[in-house]
């Protein structure tokens, strides 16, 4: 599917001429779903193709993390002070959704301070893994937690439970697991500092298997990506920052899609590790492209900063992806709406151009929020 840079869509329809085969239309006109579902793989249906990359809902949705199961799409993005799933069955529609408070930090022995939560579905039993940090210790405690459910239904609050800090990993500042699976062993993704640096000027990406959901395999930790680009390192190249990784498998594309550069920038953006080799916890079968697979562009306008991207493949050889953008250059961590694109097996190619998430609705370098200049101001 052709996406195009104005927030309109392309669609095949049937009954009409190969000279003539395409069509563009409003998506606000199209109320109909367009997709069917089984399980956690969205089928297309043959005549409509929608994604407009415009914000699925009116509401700051920072680190959005979308699970397709058994038709209906699970949405779930940082609230900081609490966990909520969101219900709907249009994964561009998030307007008037069912919504689920699940958890709260309250007895834990957590503060608020949550990030990034994610929802798994790990051989019938429902999971959430997330960031937290310690009362009184601030955003350097944060760990990797973890929420499971006893309901077959994750909406319904009353089957989870805190299960704690992720075992087997080191006690070091890690935020962003993901979890997958590659030839049936269960693998944990997360970003953090190096172990043993504090500084908070570097933010790897570590890979370790899982002997259950809850208990990793502490001897095959290993790093598998460093920010040694330019374009993963903000603040004049001080810094390095590789974070949101998020696993794609889909017509033979296979590797982390994951977030580089500063998240209160709008250079932040989309990054691409293919797992080119057999044994995922040798480092040297990741490959990390050297041009990232999505971001912004002044030039063309908004939305900027695309970051934090989550995957649901089609049975047409292809995947959406959802992540969220700022409106303004200048956002920072303000207005982060979530937004959807499709997108082809020849854009995770190694030697595939950048995409551009631009869809002209803004112009370039829009003044925006107050926030967003604040931060600017103190990053630079």
């Amino acid at each position: 599917m052709t996406v195009f840079t104005k927030p309109r869509v392309h669609v095949k329809l049937s009954g009409v001429s190969p000279d003539d085969d395409s069509v563009i239309i409003d998506a606000c006109h199209l109320n109909e779903p367009a997709f069917k579902w089984s399980e956690h793989v969205y089928k297309p249906s043959p005549h409509f193709l929608i994604m407009s990359c415009r914000p699925i809902a009116n509401v700051d949705m920072p680190d959005p993390w979308v699970y397709s199961w058994n038709g209906i799409f699970y949405l779930t993005f940082t609230l900081g002070d609490r966990i909520e799933i969101w219900a709907s069955n249009n994964i561009e529609d998030f307007n008037q959704p069912q919504k689920s408070l699940v958890w709260k930090p309250d007895g834990s022995g957590w503060a608020p301070g949550i990030w990034a939560p994610e929802l798994h579905n790990i051989n019938g039993v429902w999971y959430i893994y997330f960031s937290g940090e310690k009362p009184g210790q601030g955003p350097a405690s944060h760990r990797t937690l973890i929420l499971r459910s006893q309901s077959q239904d994750p909406m319904d609050p009353s089957g989870w439970q805190f299960v704690g800090p992720l075992q087997g990993v080191p006690d070091h500042w890690a935020i962003d697991a993901t979890v997958f699976f590659i030839r049936n062993n269960l693998y944990c993704c997360y970003s953090g500092w190096p172990v043993g640096d504090n500084s908070d000027t570097e933010q790897d990406l570590f890979l370790v298997q899982l002997a259950s959901p809850e208990q990793a395999m502490p001897e095959t930790l290993v790093t598998i990506s460093k920010p040694t680009y330019k374009w993963e390192r903000p603040d004049g190249g001080k810094r390095g920052i590789n974070e949101g990784p998020s696993f794609v498998e889909f017509n033979n594309v296979r590797g982390i899609v994951y977030s580089a550069h500063g998240s209160w920038t709008c250079d932040y953006k989309l990054g691409l590790l293919l797992l080119t080799g057999e044994n995922p916890l040798d480092p040297k079968s990741w490959t990390k492209r050297d041009s990232p697979l999505l971001s912004s562009d002044r030039s063309k306008g908004g939305p900027y900063g695309p970051g934090h991207a989550s995957f649901v493949p089609t049975n047409d050889g292809r995947v959406m992806c959802m992540f969220h953008c700022t409106f303004n250059v200048d956002d920072g961590w303000d207005n982060r709406k979530a937004r959807v694109m499709c997108l082809d097996a020849k854009d995770f190619s190694p030697s595939a151009s950048c995409c551009c998430c631009a869809t002209g609705e803004t112009p370039g370098d829009r003044p925006g929020g107050f926030l967003g200049k604040i931060i600017n101001a103190i990053k630079k």
